[in-house]
């Protein structure tokens, strides 16, 4: 079975990272107190209430759990991420995540190439990659079968980490599911934030 351990390493960074910031970006860590907001950076993410949009509002069978957010920056680093859980008593759970951040160039690279080696998997594979040409998506696929875990990362518009995830589920139809019906071509197109530098 394929380590996913270099992209999966790769997205905890990020996400860690996100953790360190505040939500809604109001205050940047590191950043002395005096420091005028005029002569900060323009911040080069999205910001996470613009990605919130894009999370699933309901999933069928499930009920809305809790949502999750922050823009920020922690060193160098900098993230946005919004998240969306949804559950069905302690059988079954399913995350959603996007997150946009200046680590994207070595995130889209580690998934790409995950994808690139499952591409001869065949269709019915659990894990087989993603292409999804008409959404501007390619991502790799995980299931732990001993604990019913599935995860599904995805690059969207060169920019964008989507990573659903469920538990409780046979197989990974419904990572693919959740993941297909998001609005991805909307997230692909999203505007990167006014001044931002292009971090891919």
């Amino acid at each position: 079975m394929r380590d996913y351990s270099f992209p999966r390493r790769l997205i905890l960074l990020a996400l860690v990272a996100s953790t360190a910031c505040t939500d809604g970006g109001k205050k940047t860590p590191g950043v002395p107190e005096s420091a005028s907001a005029d002569t900060l950076a323009p911040f080069p993410c999205t910001h996470f209430e613009d990605l919130r949009r894009f999370l699933p509002e309901t999933l069928e069978g499930l009920t809305r759990a809790g949502d999750g957010g922050s823009t920020g920056r922690y060193g160098d680093v900098s993230v946005s991420e919004a998240e969306r859980s949804f559950t069905h008593g302690e059988e079954r759970e399913v995350k959603v995540r996007i997150v946009d951040t200046t680590l994207g160039k070595k995130l889209g690279q580690a998934i790409r190439a995950a994808a690139e080696e499952g591409r001869d998997r065949a269709q019915n594979d659990p894990t087989a990659p993603i292409f999804w040409k008409d959404k501007e998506a390619v991502g790799f696929v995980r299931y732990d079968a001993s604990t019913g875990q599935a995860e599904a990362s995805l690059l969207v518009g060169n920019r964008y980490v989507v990573a659903v995830s469920s538990r409780g589920y046979p197989g990974t139809v419904e990572v693919r599911r959740v993941a297909r019906d998001i609005d991805l071509e909307g997230l692909a197109r999203l505007d990167r934030a006014p001044g931002g530098a292009d971090h891919q």
